[in-house]
């Protein structure tokens, strides 16, 4: 019995063994297989020649005082098709404790292959390459590359996936990357992977400015969303019209996003989820067309704000920048149609330091001031709405310089271009036109009585085309061709009746002996013609 089931126990582990063999022998096969398969692919793609690579590019050394080396690897425009399969030798073999900046900018690389192996701090750059195919993984062998410019290249959604870059396997599972700037502008993205970022958790400068995506899709978001340490995010010129709160739910660390160049109608929804980290804000060439309360709200740690060369915007409403307070920066310029701006409202924001609100459509601006018309010393005495504003800007404005104006312009103060030609002149009133605004004061203008309306004063145009003249020349060139027409008939009339009357005289007729008598024999009137003794015939009497 227990001889038997002993038996049986050898057989069951024998089986057991040879299966675990078999899988075994099978993995370590597949295995081999894909490393075999992976090298032979890396070795038929050429490589660009290393020999004396140092004589066709730039190469320089340098370390600074810790002794801490630094590499620079210059290969622009030398008509390169591929990168180097290996570092030059001047770099030497250990790259511990060295800074490598590569650069291929400007070559045809169409397929950008797997980077050269170092453990130096990587930084490369291949830009204006026409890049179209990305051998994955391809920075496996770089796992401390910390920039990478991959910009102005023909990249697709389809080629960027998560296994671009990862990085070496370590026992379970891939090790991520150190990238921390990525640069993929100008390229021919519409989406992104959900999971593109998976191998770059330090990941805090991310650049998609110049690609079409047009509408952030669930996999954009969610890859944008899993970049928690991502600091500064640049979407412009990507033709978004919304951005949902998902993409800026986990962006915790935010500190400057760009989204200039879109068709945004109002500023995203749900961004004081990242108010207390964004410090600066681009949203300038966007169609929007007012800025409201509620547009800046919970922004508390912004500072510098752009929302300039707006074509549609024509109003910045009441209280519209009352919530930014630690505001630094404010760049308001080239609006068109932009009649309407609350400075009233920048007082809450103390230290501002610059100003630009110039080539917009504004005639007004004012502070409330009660100073009286003789304002000057009274002015000079009022502490500052904004102590450290040393640049504002009000050029290429229609200003109407009234005492308000005038008054609000030396309240505020800060210090005017030096060029006269950027300087801000008065477009009204008429006797005012063309005034620089730093050559007015308010007692001088708070005491002139400007009337609301003006009647234009229009010079007396030449006498030729004076309404008296005019009809003086129409009535004399009538009475003229009148009399002429009158004279034409007269005389016109004379001649016939002379010519009818031949000028009173009957004029004398002649008729031959011979047409008389033939003519009366032709009428058969015989007895008027005699016939003499000679025989010849004559006519009586």
């Amino acid at each position: 019995m227990y001889a038997h089931n002993y038996k049986i126990t050898i057989v069951c582990l024998k089986v057991r063994h040879r299966k675990f063999y078999n899988f075994a022998m099978k993995y370590l096969l597949s295995f081999s297989c894909i490393l075999v398969l992976s090298a032979a692919q890396h070795e038929n793609i050429p490589y660009q020649d290393v020999s004396d690579i140092c004589g066709t590019c730039v190469c320089l050394t340098a370390h600074d005082n810790d002794k801490r080396y630094h590499h620079l690897l210059s290969c622009t425009t030398k008509k390169f098709k591929h990168i180097l399969a290996r570092w030059p030798e001047e770099f030497g073999k250990s790259h511990d404790s060295v800074d490598i900046v590569a650069t291929f900018s400007g070559n045809s690389i169409e397929l950008l292959q797997q980077l050269p192996a170092t453990n130096a701090t990587l930084t490369f750059s291949c830009r204006h390459c026409g890049i179209k195919y990305l051998q994955a993984p391809t920075f496996m062998d770089v796992p401390y590359i910390r920039r990478l410019d991959l910009s102005w290249n023909e990249i697709t959604s389809d080629e960027l996936t998560p296994d671009v870059f990862r990085g070496p396997y370590r026992v379970t599972d891939y090790e991520p990357i150190a990238l921390t700037d990525l640069d993929l502008s100008h390229n021919r993205l519409h989406a992104l992977d959900r999971n593109l970022f998976e191998h770059t958790p330090n990941l805090t400068k991310l650049n998609l400015s110049y690609n079409e995506l047009k509408v952030l899709n669930m996999p954009t978001v969610l890859a944008l969303a899993s970049a928690t340490e991502l600091q500064e995010l640049d979407l412009s010129h990507t033709a978004i019209k919304t951005l949902t709160m998902s993409v800026f739910k986990t962006l915790v660390n935010l500190r400057i996003l760009n989204l200039s160049g879109n068709d945004l109608t109002r500023v995203p929804d749900k961004l004081q989820l990242i108010g207390g980290s964004l410090i600066s804000l681009n949203l300038a060439e966007n169609p929007i067309e007012r800025f409201t309360e509620e547009s800046f709200v919970g922004l508390k740690s912004l500072q510098r704000l752009n929302i300039s060369y707006m074509p549609m915007l024509k109003t910045v409403g009441k209280n519209a920048f009352s919530s930014l307070e630690t505001l630094r920066r404010l760049y308001c310029a080239h609006n068109p149609r932009l009649q309407e701006f609350d400075v009233e409202s920048l007082t809450h924001s103390c230290n501002l330091t610059n100003l630009d609100i110039s080539h917009c459509a504004l005639t007004s601006i004012s502070l409330i001031v009660n100073v009286g018309n003789d304002s000057s010393a009274a002015l000079t005495a009022l502490a500052k709405p904004w102590p450290h504003l040393h640049t504002f800007k009000t050029v290429g404005n229609p200003w109407f310089c009234d005492c308000a104006l005038i008054q609000t312009m030396e309240y505020i103060g800060g210090q005017p271009e030096s060029r006269q030609d950027m300087q801000a002149r008065c477009d009204a009133p008429y006797f005012l036109a063309g005034v620089l605004l730093s050559n007015l004061t308010s007692p001088y203008i708070c005491n002139l009585k400007i009337p609301k309306k003006y009647k234009a004063i229009v010079e007396e145009p030449p006498r030729f085309l004076r309404k008296r003249y005019i009809v003086l020349t129409v009535i004399t060139a009538a009475v003229v061709v009148s009399v002429g027409v009158l004279l034409g008939f007269v005389i016109a009339a004379i001649r016939r009746r002379l010519k009818r009357d031949d000028f009173g005289v009957e004029p004398i007729r002649y008729t031959s002996v011979r047409s008389s008598n033939l003519s009366a024999f032709s009428h058969g009137n015989t007895n008027s013609i005699l016939v003499n003794g000679n025989g010849a015939a004559t006519s009586s009497a």
